[in-house]
């Protein structure tokens, strides 16, 4: 079979365990999965951008931003939703392909990576429900890629325009995504050092900034006329609040475990959307500069949080078995991943400005989370960039044990 026929069975292969999953799971539209679908549906059909809770702009906009044209075609349903979602899969381990070959130069490592994707359990966890993780896996698997190649293309301005427009679209979909713009900047970096003259380097910064404010400009502005001020979310100082109060343990809580809880919805409904939003970052601010010390320890815990494996306790066993075993086969998943990826970053078969490039949008993402609260699947993004690092040197001595093997048949035949 030809490199794109083996490709093309994996992508099957995902579709098919996915649609599995969701066939099986059934898992019914609520919590986050019910905003991006009540706010998709009602900008499809009335042309208003509005969750269940009659909010605007506070869960992430690029997800449902994508769902609803599709949605005002075809109608509002999961299933809609679900093959979206099929689709976001196929272009995930395509770019997973395109990334892992242009990190190695190895088609074999390209689909190990894909095939590994292909049944990477939080993944398909997530396809079978609506997760923005969906589209904000494959914006970051493209931002990474743009960013490689603006280091290998001397900072091209096409190449630069389509890494703006993806950390863009990045930050809409998601707040992960904030700070992995430093990627582009080390790509650029790696251009001046190359002996590229600074007006070229400069040149493509610009164009980058340019392509930003292209996507990001329309939507501050529509922001700025459904809450009354251009921002991306009013999500932020919610879920900085919610990582910096009394009660916060790192992990997710609800508002009505903290002391912002008490008369909620009445102060919700009276200051509105971004000025609850605006009150509750300030109670955070507050709660960190009165307690310092507290915070800082709080942050590192969440950092160690967010890797921390995703192991089924008693309750799990108890209400499924079969799902609690299912999860276990994903922790050994998480392990080979996070384990051989980690040491793809110390291997010489990368190039070092690619591993530094890597390096810097994964600590980008992960170090955001320090300043709010940790849920398992928030990570899934960037496990997924680990899996280009962590087959590259397994589909390295596996070609070198083939070519080895075959050496000695050879020579062993009459």
């Amino acid at each position: 079979m030809s490199s794109n026929a083996w490709l093309a069975a994996i992508i099957a292969a995902g579709i098919a365990l996915r649609v599995a999953a969701a066939t099986l799971l059934a898992l019914p539209i609520e919590s986050d999965a019910l905003g991006y679908f009540t706010m998709a549906t009602n900008l499809a059909e009335h042309g208003i951008l509005l969750d269940h809770f009659d909010q605007h702009i506070f869960y992430s906009a690029g997800y449902p931003l994508l769902l609803a044209p599709v949605f005002a075609l075809s109608g509002a349903s999961f299933r809609v939703a679900f093959a979206v979602n099929m689709l976001l899969c196929a272009a995930t381990i395509c770019l997973i392909h395109r990334l892992t070959v242009r990190l190695s130069g190895s088609n074999p490592a390209g689909l190990l990576a894909a095939a590994a994707f292909a049944v990477w359990l939080p993944a398909i966890w997530n396809a079978s429900m609506l997760a923005k993780e969906n589209l904000s896996t494959p914006l970051l698997l493209a931002l990474a890629l743009c960013a490689i190649d603006l280091a290998r293309n001397r900072a091209a301005p096409g190449t630069a325009l389509l890494a703006g427009l993806l950390w863009g679209a990045s930050i809409l979909t998601g707040g992960s995504s904030l700070m992995t713009y430093l990627a582009v900047g080390i790509a650029l970096i790696a251009v001046l050092r190359s002996g590229c003259g600074a007006a070229r380097v400069i040149r493509a910064g610009i164009v980058f900034l340019a392509g930003t404010l292209l996507l990001l400009g329309p939507w501050l502005y529509a922001a700025d006329q459904m809450v009354g001020r251009p921002i991306l979310s009013s999500n932020p100082g919610f879920n900085l609040y919610l990582g910096n109060n009394p009660a916060a343990t790192g992990w997710f809580i609800s508002i009505s475990d903290t002391p912002a809880g008490k008369g909620w919805e009445a102060t919700r409904h009276r200051l509105g959307e971004a000025g609850t939003a605006q009150m509750l970052q300030d109670m955070a601010a507050t709660w960190i500069r009165e307690n310092p010390a507290q915070a800082a320890q709080l942050a590192a815990r969440k950092l160690v949080y967010f890797w921390q494996p995703n192991l089924p306790d008693a309750a799990d066993f108890a209400a499924s078995r079969l799902i609690a075993s299912v999860r276990i086969v994903e922790v050994a998943q998480y392990f080979v991943i996070l384990g051989l990826g980690a040491l793809a970053f110390f291997s010489r078969r990368i190039r070092g400005e690619d591993r530094l490039i890597m390096a810097t949008i994964i600590l980008c993402f992960w170090i955001v989370h320090a300043a709010a609260y940790i849920i398992m699947r928030y990570r899934d993004p960037v496990v997924a960039l680990l899996i280009p690092m962590a087959a590259i040197p397994v589909a390295s001595y596996g070609v070198s044990l083939g070519t080895l093997l075959r050496g000695r048949r050879t020579a062993t035949q009459p």
